[in-house]
């Protein structure tokens, strides 16, 4: 089978088709002998945040000296993307190997998309013998495929918020419950300063499994910002400077609460990270498309967030309005999922966005340019809002107006079609 066959197969299991439960990833695991207890993890779940949060983590984990093994979703750009070791991608061989190796002990093609890839991640970490695994959930997190992990270093919960609500509940409480399903016997917790309804669920959970909860209530300041190099130096409670790249008020808190846990590892497991590595892990950490700043030709900036759900858009809209573009006219191109709310998410943006331009990614699930115009029109009555049936035909829009800033945000997706399109155009 080809590369290009083997990859068409997995496409064929439907990325965006959920079916929560833990049967079927078990089963299949067993037959793999376990791999996922060949190594130590540090298992992440959130509305928000996680990505980032684990990708500090991982960040400091490597500065320290560790193997690290590194899961994520969604990608921007490939599958490969998802699954990774000391930071880099699976090789193309290995990927294409062990996806070969999981479709034959599927037949039946009862896995899910993320069941496999699922798979596949925690081979490679097997094979790779690497220290520890940073591993973040798909979605929620009590019948995630990544809950098959049954004793971590430490469970993170990062943010609670409305989001999947078809699928985790209506309320924060619920939500709440069902990230809370990561946390595991005895296993230390990790969570912010969340609303007191989510933060009881999470208690409750870690109360009934004597699982220590540690609630990292005071969150790091920012004290300079170079937009232009996506980074910024924060100042912790205790006085010290780290440079951190990544740009963004809510990443002071993921900061705060990645530092929190591996601080703990280093006091209570055989896990040592020094200051030194966690500030190193901090000046060195990649996380693409959460307000990453891109310049182009002729003095033009674009700057992509893959902000997909309330929460995420309040965030960030409180750095965009301190960022040195928020009083430029912008053009906004926005593109979200279906599923999502998208009245809450554009009532979240600022109410400055004059130039709006509505698009449908190419993503089964993507809503429709018609629809999310409408709402645009409804939240910003004043805007001059368009729509757009591709990314390409709103980039030209923006080209087109002569306008110097871009922002393009409400979706990973959109973000990932945005960079590479961008990148041809010279950015």
């Amino acid at each position: 089978m080809t590369l290009e066959k083997s990859l068409q197969a997995l496409e064929e299991r439907q990325e965006h088709k959920i079916v929560p439960g833990l049967e079927r990833i078990s089963r299949h695991l067993s037959l793999l002998g376990y791999p996922h207890k060949d190594f130590r993890s540090i298992h992440v779940a959130g509305t928000n945040g996680k990505g980032s949060t684990c990708a500090i983590l991982e960040s400091a984990l490597r500065a320290a000296g560790y193997k690290t093994g590194f899961y994520l979703s969604p990608h921007l750009e490939s599958p490969r993307e998802r699954i990774r070791v000391n930071g880099e991608w699976i090789s193309t061989g290995d990927f294409k190997r062990l996806l070969e190796k999981i479709l034959r002990l599927d037949p039946e093609k009862e896995l899910t998309y993320f069941e496999i890839l699922t798979s596949l991640a925690f081979q490679y970490f097997s094979e790779q013998k690497i220290d520890v695994a940073v591993v973040e959930t798909g979605l929620g997190g009590r019948l995630d495929a990544t809950n098959v992990i049954e004793k971590p270093l430490a469970s993170v919960i990062t943010s609670i918020d409305f989001d999947h609500t078809n699928w985790l509940g209506n309320t924060l409480q619920e939500i709440a419950r069902e990230k809370a399903g990561i946390i595991k016997e005895g296993c230390a917790v990790f969570c912010p300063q969340l609303p007191q309804t989510a933060l009881s669920s999470i208690q409750e959970k870690a109360l009934s499994l004597g699982a220590p909860l540690n609630v990292v209530e005071t969150s790091w300041s920012v004290k300079k910002i170079d937009w232009g190099n996506n980074s910024q130096i924060l100042e912790t409670p205790w006085g010290e400077e780290a440079k951190l790249t990544l740009l963004g008020a809510s990443q002071c808190g993921n900061a705060a609460l990645a530092w929190a846990v591996l601080s703990y590892l280093t006091r209570n497991q055989d896990l040592k990270v020094s200051h030194a590595d966690m500030q190193k892990g901090l000046s060195l950490v990649s996380w693409p498309g959460r307000f990453e700043v891109i310049p182009g030709p002729d003095g033009k900036m674009a700057i992509l967030d893959g902000a997909h759900n309330p929460e995420a858009m309040r965030n960030f809209s409180k750095t965009w309005e301190k960022s040195p573009w928020a009083q430029t006219e912008a053009v906004w191109i926005i593109g979200m999922m279906r599923d999502k709310d998208i009245y809450a998410s554009l009532k979240s943006l600022p109410q400055q966005a004059r130039s709006i331009v509505a698009v449908s990614s190419l993503h089964p699930r993507a809503a429709q340019s018609s629809d999310i115009a409408k709402t645009a029109r409804e939240v910003f009555p004043l805007a001059q809002v368009l729509e757009a049936d591709n990314l390409e035909e709103s980039l030209d829009i923006w080209q087109n107006e002569e306008r110097e800033t871009l922002v393009v945000c409400g979706s990973l997706y959109l973000v990932d079609f945005a960079r590479k399109s961008l990148a041809k155009r010279g950015f």
